[in-house]
């Protein structure tokens, strides 16, 4: 195995060992947010160099040890599709917990009202928010 090879190997793994990390790390915020937009931003940019520049990509994938520039392309193209569906898993998640937690509110609100209670109250903070199935 090339030098190139093994650089590359490492990227690659080192990349998506920080996306399975994404998906085990609560909470991204705005910061995430900022980091998404501009790694998509990075991808675009490399996107249209690529069309530009169509020998450079097999020159930075033979420099890394890979065999084509297609197959750096493929790579790539496989990484950015794991991003995808870990941020999605994450937007999904906490969608879930939002939806959880207004269907709580709804049914105390509702419960509330019933009672002749003018006032929501609120459930207890120490209380692990699970959907019921």
């Amino acid at each position: 195995m090339g030098e190139g090879q093994l650089i590359i190997k490492i990227a690659l793994i080192a990349v998506l060992a920080i996306v399975g990390l994404l998906l085990v790390v609560p909470g991204r915020g705005a910061r995430g947010q900022a980091i998404q937009r501009l790694s998509l931003l990075l991808a675009l940019f490399l996107g249209v160099l690529a069309v530009i520049f169509p020998d450079a990509t097999t020159s930075v994938a033979n420099f890394l040890g890979i065999g084509r520039g297609v197959d750096l392309l493929f790579y790539a193209a496989i990484v950015a599709a794991i991003g995808y569906v870990v941020t999605t898993t994450l937007r999904l998640r906490k969608a879930d917990r939002d939806f959880t937690i207004l269907a709580r509110k709804v049914a105390l609100l509702e419960a509330n009202l019933r009672e002749g209670h003018d006032t929501l109250p609120e459930p207890p903070a120490s209380e692990p928010i699970r959907p019921q199935h």
